[in-house]
């Protein structure tokens, strides 16, 4: 099994989540109150309400938020974060789905191979440390690719993926579980850790021998006899 296709799904979800949060950080100069739509350089956002000081950059979205743009959209319970921080929070039934063609998908660390989807309770954005927090029920999803685990932190800074608490990740019927997973998306260094760390790769059956060529069947018929020399004419004496 290869961490690999995993990290790179995990932190290009990750990382469209942190454009996710932002947009939500980016509506500033939205009026406090009331239902409709805001529009982002980015993403379309989609909340009941929503209040921002213009002073402080804070910002909250206390009601379930709908982000999208192409490639990427997320839901959330409610958001709230500073956009002069550069810090925002996605909270309560998180679910940010990627399609394969997010922005993020063109760097190779985060190339994955397909349409992927992560959950978890609490997602947190430090967009000036390059910092991304899922927390909570983390689960994500590529292909016949999954993986679980309490929390998930991708620094973009370092390209590190770190995975901690009940890590479990499974690919094409191999399997780790472990405590504690750090893999890092340019070097492709990992290093898991666990009591004990267990890996199953799945039992390849040896190929079947070729069939044994079948005997030969005795013939019911009686063997031809073997042709007899006929005689000789025998030499007649002149007189």
């Amino acid at each position: 099994m290869t961490l690999r296709p995993l990290a790179a799904a995990l932190a290009l979800l990750l990382a469209a989540s942190a454009a996710t949060a932002n947009a939500a950080a980016q509506q500033h100069g939205t009026p406090s109150g009331g239902a409709g739509s805001i529009d982002t350089p980015d993403y379309h956002i989609d909340t009941n309400r929503a209040r921002y000081n213009l002073d402080t950059g804070e910002f909250t979205m206390p009601e379930k938020v709908r982000l999208t743009r192409p490639g990427t959209d997320a839901i959330a319970d409610s958001a709230h974060g500073n956009s002069k921080l550069g810090i925002a929070t996605l909270l309560g039934h998180v679910v940010v789905h990627d399609s394969g063609n997010a922005p993020e998908a063109a760097g190779a660390a985060y190339r994955g191979s397909g349409p992927a989807t992560l959950m978890c309770d609490q997602l947190d954005v430090d967009a000036r440390a390059k910092l991304y927090t899922a927390t909570g029920h983390v689960h994500f999803a590529q292909g016949s690719s999954t993986g679980t685990a309490d929390k998930a932190i991708l620094n973009r800074g370092t390209s590190q993926l770190h995975l901690e608490g009940d890590v479990h990740l499974s690919q094409n019927g191999s399997s780790i579980a472990a405590s504690v997973v750090d893999y890092n998306l340019t070097t492709k260094d990992a290093e898991v850790q666990g009591s004990p760390v267990k890996m199953v790769e799945p039992v390849t059956n040896p190929a079947p021998p070729p069939p044994s060529p079948k005997p030969a069947t005795p013939s019911n018929r009686k063997p031809k006899p073997a042709p007899q020399p006929k005689p000789k004419p025998s030499a007649t004496r002149r007189p």
